[in-house]
């Protein structure tokens, strides 16, 4: 009698135990292991719903690849979909050593020929190795997403203004809501988002920073076009402008005047820093510390830099933005603004002849009606007095290279 109690109790925990571990496989993590390959990420976690001639595609739906093997391998993404959908992927092939891991970005874009109905979508990711004798494929991983194509739509026109009504350019980020689930359908970096939705529940939210400022929650019905404006206090580039300055001489183009403004609605901050990124012709060329603010207090500031390449103006296209760091984070960002170059206006300005250029730059040799007009009208504190009394002494400048 002890014995089959026993062996029936056994039985219980060993079915217990079966039951255990079949829930946790139910409800792990989309993870895939094989031949040192593994995936995790959101993607699995979506249920798209687009309507017919949109797309979906945000940094919050993604996939994470990793080697945990021991030998470098490369990966393949592949992806399959009904007809007339694309999966939008931020990397299709790459390499991965061992331990390393890659994160690629996924869109979905549904045509206006796609049926509507339900549908799954299926990511795979193959890992291979390059042989003598041709290509080894060494193992795969995948996830798979449901997406539901409609025949309805509305759509949904968010924007980040000041208090005072200005242009914000804030991150503009929209969620479809789906019970307790906040899905990501739009993204937007510039503080203007338009997009088309299926009807339903939505929550529009601005971010500067990494940090929340504001949200709204709204339904949108099929048809409708919504509009929502999100009022946000907070530290933004109010203007910025790239501004040529020419040599007398020759013509040649001598130094690129940055002017921006700083309006901080917020809060007065102990330190700040305004950063340049130069691209030329689409390759990184600087990164430069324009200016220390200690502290960053509340109100409009108005700034400059005169930039010079270490190696000289070479034809191209070149392309500035300012950055601000709290903290040393970035907390905002200017918009892109590109000068281009042409041969012709190339001055060979590296080295000695690059602090004649600043001197002039600093001694009243400015483009005053462009550099006003770049600022927003804002007046460049302390820039204009300092560069007259420069004038009157003929004071020889602080070098700034790049």
């Amino acid at each position: 009698m002890g014995n089959r109690l026993r062996h029936a109790n056994r039985r219980k925990q060993v079915a217990a135990v079966l039951l255990i571990l079949m829930a946790g496989m139910l409800l792990a993590p989309a993870v895939g292991a094989q031949g040192g390959l593994a995936m995790s990420g959101s993607f699995y976690r979506q249920s798209f719903e687009i309507p017919q001639g949109s797309s979906v595609n945000a940094p919050s739906i993604y996939v994470i690849v990793f080697n945990q093997g021991s030998e470098e391998f490369g990966v393949r993404m592949t992806w399959e979909a009904p007809a007339g959908v694309e999966v939008l992927l931020s990397e299709e092939e790459f390499t991965l050593k061992p331990g390393e891991q890659k994160k690629v970005l996924v869109g979905v874009a549904v045509s206006h020929d796609t049926p509507a109905g339900e549908y799954a979508i299926n990511l795979t990711a193959e890992s291979y190795r390059a042989e003598a004798q041709g290509i080894q494929l060494l193992g795969a991983a995948g996830q798979s997403a449901r997406l539901v194509v409609l025949g309805t739509s509305a759509t949904v026109h968010a924007r980040t203004v000041s208090p005072s009504g200005d242009p914000v350019p804030a991150t503009v980020r929209l969620f479809r809501l789906a019970g307790d689930d906040r899905l990501e359908v739009a993204y937007a970096e510039t503080g203007d988002l338009e997009a088309t939705v299926a009807p339903g529940r939505f929550v529009a939210a601005a971010y500067m920073g990494g940090q929340r400022l504001g949200e709204e929650t709204f339904d949108v019905a099929d048809g409708e076009a919504k509009t929502v404006t999100l009022t946000v206090a907070t530290v933004y580039f109010e203007g910025f402008g790239v501004v040529p300055n020419y040599r007398n001489d020759n013509g040649a183009l001598a130094f690129a005047d940055i002017v921006y403004t700083l309006n901080n609605l917020y809060q007065a901050f102990p330190e700040a820093s305004t950063i340049l990124t130069v691209d030329r012709d689409g390759a990184p060329l600087a990164q430069i510390q324009m200016a220390t603010l200690a502290p960053l207090e509340k109100g409009s500031v108005g700034l400059h830099y005169a930039f010079i390449p270490a190696d000289g103006w070479v034809a191209g296209e070149y392309a500035f933005q300012a950055l601000l760091s709290i903290g040393g984070q970035t907390y905002a960002a200017s918009p892109v603004e590109t000068l281009r170059v042409e041969p012709a206006a190339e001055a060979s300005l590296a080295g000695k002849e690059s602090g004649a250029a600043q001197s002039r730059a600093n001694s009243g040799g400015i483009n005053w009606a462009l550099t006003l007009s770049a600022a927003g009208g804002t007046v460049l504190i302390g820039l204009v007095p300092a560069a007259l009394a420069r004038r009157r002494k003929k004071a020889r400048p602080e070098q700034k290279d790049s």
